[in-house]
């Protein structure tokens, strides 16, 4: 899954990065609104975090352009304790909802998981496929009931995958659903991916076909 955070204090929005990727997520990072709208209208994110006062575009007028455009991602924003107005505003222009600063990092990932289970109740659902079972609200894997360890980024492949079961998923698609915006796209970084994935859970090829110079599928 991927979110976009579009704050323009930085020392804010590095630790906020950083600590929402630990759970699993691809995050892109922009540092005023216009920024922001821009990432948001060509990029498909499962949330966004919006900060009210940006430079170049505030809070207020990204959420009303990206909704007047027919874009649905929930967006939780971010205000400061004493714009109760603006909160006001900011819900009235399409904001889902808002968190006051300084706030708590537990209850913005609860929130942040919540809009996402709204909205997008499909995400939650325990995922399965050749014996495998993938748990995305635990970030769990078990094969046959034993627990596989994997890391962010093949967790998210192989959530991806199942999602797609029985349609080949092809590189560039992977690497718009799953990275972020910073990832080379000239790298081998999926094909090292997957290779580290099958070694954890399909040794054999049995799970992952690999559709030459298509992409990946899973079967059901």
């Amino acid at each position: 899954m991927r979110i976009l955070i579009v704050e323009d204090e930085i020392n804010l929005a590095t630790p906020l990065k950083k600590g929402i990727e630990k759970h699993g997520y691809a995050v892109d990072l922009a540092h005023d609104g216009k920024a922001g709208y821009d990432l948001a209208s060509i990029n498909p994110y499962d949330c966004i975090i919006l900060d009210l006062n940006l430079p170049e575009m505030d809070g207020i007028e990204v959420a009303k352009k990206l909704r007047e455009e027919g874009t649905d991602t929930p967006i939780l924003m971010l205000t400061a304790r004493s714009a109760q107005n603006e909160k006001i505003e900011g819900l009235e222009m399409g904001a889902d909802d808002y968190l006051t600063k300084p706030f708590n990092y537990q209850e913005l990932i609860l929130r942040l998981k919540a809009l996402i289970k709204r909205y997008h109740p499909e995400q939650t659902e325990t995922l399965s496929a050749h014996g495998i079972e993938l748990d995305p609200g635990k970030h769990g894997v078990t094969i046959e009931g034993d627990v596989i360890e994997l890391n962010r980024k093949e967790f998210a492949i192989l959530e991806y995958l199942l999602r797609n079961k029985g349609r080949v998923v092809s590189q560039e698609e992977l690497l718009e659903k799953v990275w972020n915006q910073e990832v080379n796209i000239f790298t081998n970084t999926i094909r090292t991916q997957i290779l580290n994935l099958r070694k954890k859970i399909d040794p054999n090829k049995n799970v992952i076909q690999t559709i030459r110079g298509v992409g990946y599928k899973i079967n059901d």
